[in-house]
């Protein structure tokens, strides 16, 4: 699992490169740079995130990101970094352990955020059995136009489905009917 300090959070934040040393920074990123570190460090502290067992410098990268999610500035955070820092959220909202760190950031507004952007696995099991319904009734009918039309559609081993296929999307014109997923 990668590992980032509070500093290359900071300069990933800025748009900086992460291995850049602090002290090289540019004039007129020092500011931003020291705001973001103190931010982090204050965050990290707070909420006891725990560090890698080979450098207490080090913490887990989801969890770095997941932290940087309230620190993103629209201007200088490039979109790399706010699309890795939107996955972090997401991936530590999937257990409750996840959502409850989620919840020691001070913000509630992170976990909403997570529930509202992962679709609801609710009823698939029926939209599943609807869907396979609705094909087993399309080749019915198929069956039946082919049966009752001696032939002309093809065989019931082998139905003329492009045909077929023209004559609805013909119909549904003249109908006025949409034709998308015909």
């Amino acid at each position: 699992m990668p590992l980032l300090e509070a500093r290359h959070l900071a300069l990933l934040l800025l748009g900086l490169d992460a291995s850049q040393p602090a002290n090289a920074l540019p004039e007129e990123h020092q500011e931003n740079y020291r705001i973001l570190h103190d931010a982090i460090s204050r965050t990290i502290k707070a909420t006891g995130m725990v560090s890698a067992p080979a450098n207490k410098r080090m913490f887990y990268a989801d969890e770095m990101f997941a932290l940087a999610w309230r620190l993103i500035d629209d201007e200088l955070t490039p979109s790399e970094v706010k699309d890795r820092s939107l996955k972090a959220v997401m991936k530590l909202s999937r257990n409750s352990r996840g959502r409850k760190w989620l919840k020691t950031l001070g913000d509630d507004a992170l976990p909403d955020l997570t529930a509202s952007t992962q679709p609801s696995l609710r009823g698939m099991h029926k939209r599943d059995k609807a869907r396979e319904n609705t094909a087993r009734l399309c080749w019915l009918l198929v069956q039946l136009l082919v049966e009752e039309t001696d032939g002309r559609y093809g065989t019931s081993d082998k139905p003329a489905s492009d045909q077929i296929l023209r004559k609805l999307k013909t119909l549904a014109k003249e109908q006025e009917l949409p034709s998308d997923g015909l």
